[in-house]
């Protein structure tokens, strides 16, 4: 009775996954995108990945869960991830000034509300950069910085650095303040930030197709990109060009990594930092670093008309950029799903690669294009039809 009892379960499992995978095949049949890689991960390390279209424009082959994408900003959960390493190590401290680390990063003034400049009157913390309220913007989150070359010149700004827009810990403003962080973990650790990735995270975890450079026995494994044109909204497929080496490993943004590897990532994250045995971030730590932060306001996201971004509304209120959820100390946390439960752990990459962690179904979801711009409404859209497959199946 127990082996009938154990093949009924089999099959139905295997019905399951067959039924799920023509569901998200027919979605990805639905749209124009012409490469496409995304995957369930499990707790217990499963994984289950669908695909479709060529690794480069000139190939014959399917890509998978082996290629390697840009995943620029989702390079930033890493960077937390090694920051909280050293406040576990009593190396930094949360909320201690960072002044005497990053002089120049402390030196840098605000820009005020009618243009003026402003000596900063508070100390930037690891708190406030890892949240997001030290007042760093980028070009498409803040109008000011969308027209910096031209506003510069007006206001005599003569800093290497573009400005802050505020006063630390007074408002939420996504941007360049991993990169900082990057750079306080080289200053800590007296490494640079690709030799502490591969020595402490991306080493351990075996995500040996991570990398800012990526070594020329994986070069095969890069894929190629497209962009889409905002007029005609023809996807143009751009010609293959390897990527520069660079000397120059930028925490908010400069790694290339795999869906594989990132879905290794993300089991760990499930697992609060442990992995096959591999602990990066004991427990607590992990809580820590995983715990709402903002209080007196939200993710605030300033929509600015920009080329390399797609700010259209979606009509959906599972819209990428949610001015109602709050942040953790390494990527955005669900309050305001549909489908999502609260404290849902989220976030994406600017060539269209997106990450959500269910700590409450114990699984995460990994989906990686290279289109350009970020936030295109096709990827987006099939990111979200993909997730809400999956919530159907456990519902």
């Amino acid at each position: 009775m127990k082996r009938w009892t154990f093949l009924i379960i089999l099959i139905l499992i295997v019905c399951c996954e067959e039924n799920i995978q023509l569901k998200v095949q027919t979605e990805i049949n639905k749209t124009q995108i012409p490469a496409v890689v995304m995957g369930k991960v499990t707790k217990d390390g499963k994984m289950q990945f669908y695909s479709k279209g060529p690794s480069r424009w000139d190939r014959s082959d399917t890509i998978n869960e082996n290629n390697i994408f840009r995943i620029a900003s989702m390079t930033k959960a890493l960077g937390s991830v090694a920051a909280l390493q050293l406040v576990e190590q009593g190396k930094i401290k949360l909320d201690e000034p960072l002044d005497e680390y990053l002089p120049e990063m402390s030196s840098i003034k605000i820009l005020g509300k009618e243009n003026q400049i402003v000596n900063p009157q508070k100390s930037i913390t690891l708190r406030h950069l890892l949240t997001h309220t030290a007042g760093f913007g980028y070009g498409f989150t803040s109008i000011k910085l969308s027209k910096w070359d031209k506003l510069k010149n007006e206001i005599g700004w003569n800093s290497d650095y573009r400005p802050r827009l505020f006063e630390s810990g007074t408002s939420y403003m996504y941007g360049t303040n991993i990169d900082w962080v990057g750079r306080l973990v080289e200053k800590i650790s007296g490494m640079n930030f690709e030799d502490y990735l591969r020595d402490y995270i991306t080493g351990p975890l075996e995500m040996n197709s991570t990398w800012f450079n990526v070594p020329e026995d994986l070069e095969k494994l890069v894929v190629s990109f497209s962009e889409r044109d905002t007029e005609t909204g023809k996807l143009n497929q751009k010609k293959y060009s390897k990527r520069p080496k660079t000397k120059s490993f930028n925490a908010g943004g400069g790694l290339s990594s795999s869906p594989k590897d990132y879905g290794k990532f993300l089991i760990c994250m499930l697992n609060k930092g442990k992995l096959n045995g591999v602990e990066i971030l004991k427990e607590e730590t992990f809580d820590l670093m995983n715990s709402p932060q903002l209080s007196e306001f939200k993710t605030t996201h300033r929509y600015v008309p920009v080329s390399n971004v797609d700010t259209k509304a979606r009509g959906d209120k599972d819209y990428f950029f949610d001015s109602y959820d709050n942040w953790t100390l390494a990527w955005a946390y669900e309050e305001n799903s549909s489908i999502r439960p609260f404290g849902t752990g989220y976030w994406a990459g600017f060539f269209n690669t997106y990450f959500t962690i269910d700590f409450k179904n114990e699984f995460a979801l990994v989906y990686m294009t290279q289109i350009l711009p970020f936030n295109d409404m096709e990827s987006y859209n099939l990111f979200t039809a993909f997730e809400r497959l999956v919530y159907d199946e456990i519902n």
